[in-house]
């Protein structure tokens, strides 16, 4: 069970951080775009964190 909790954080990490990525390469000039990934880091890694946790169910949690 803890695959599947794996696999769909990595999921959802590897879409925020496309959507990321695309967006502060093109609405964004060059001269920020350092900062923006600095400053941007924490919501790309919470919201697969909190999707993930949030549509995990109890069985997946649990030790056995």
């Amino acid at each position: 069970m803890l695959l599947k909790f794996s696999i769909r954080f990595m999921a959802v990490l590897f879409a925020v951080l496309a959507l990321a990525a695309i967006a502060i390469h093109f609405f964004f000039s060059k001269s920020i775009t350092t900062d923006l990934w600095i400053i941007s880091m924490p919501i790309i890694l919470g919201i697969p964190i909190l999707t993930a946790v949030v549509v995990a169910k109890d069985d997946e949690f649990s030790l056995q």
